[in-house]
């Protein structure tokens, strides 16, 4: 079933509805969604990690989209100048050219709260996002979905991105049976 859902970029006056989808956890593990954005020797533990997302927010970078269902935080989409993912642009593994051009974007990871699973949510944060690199000025926006599960479910499943316009790029040399780029010329 898909659910009628209202998505708006993450700033200031949307922290606590960050704060309220993420929950306690973080997300996931406490990781608030900073794993792949800062480097490994300041990605430490929930507080933390929390606390970085907050600075990013509070200097109106751009971290992601939340996506709203009957005005409740259900959904994430980790987007923004890929330059600003620190593990994607030092990656060994992933094919990454033009590590420094940030009118590439990317989807970096996908969010659905607990109860708002299996609804649907996911495509429409992948388009949403897509809609709101475009407006931001990007020409390219990339994501690294795992082709089949089980793996990692916050980078998203390569049908969802292949159904939302996106074409397979390259494959993760290292890890080429689960993960691959999927980009999208905007």
């Amino acid at each position: 079933m898909n659910a009628s859902m209202e998505v708006h970029p993450v700033d200031q006056e949307r922290w606590d509805d960050l704060v309220e989808l993420f929950g306690p956890s973080g997300g996931t593990r406490g990781c608030w969604c900073m794993a792949r954005r800062l480097p490994p020797r300041e990605f430490a533990g929930s507080e933390k990690n929390r606390a970085a997302l907050e600075r990013f927010v509070q200097a109106g970078m751009p971290v992601g989209l939340i996506g709203y269902v009957d005005q409740r935080p259900a959904a994430w989409c980790a987007v923004a100048p890929r330059p600003e993912y620190y593990a994607i642009v030092h990656s060994r593994v992933l094919p990454i050219d033009d590590r420094d051009d940030d009118s590439i974007w990317a989807i970096n990871c996908l969010f659905v709260r607990a109860g708002y699973r299996r609804r649907g949510l996911t495509l429409p944060m992948i388009e949403a996002a897509v809609d709101y690199a475009r407006t931001e000025g990007a020409r390219v926006i990339e994501a690294y979905p795992v082709k089949t599960m089980p793996a990692d479910p916050g980078r998203g499943v390569l049908p969802t991105f292949l159904d939302a316009g996106f074409t397979q790029y390259a494959e993760n040399r290292t890890h080429a049976k689960h993960n691959v780029v999927v980009r999208r010329d905007l």
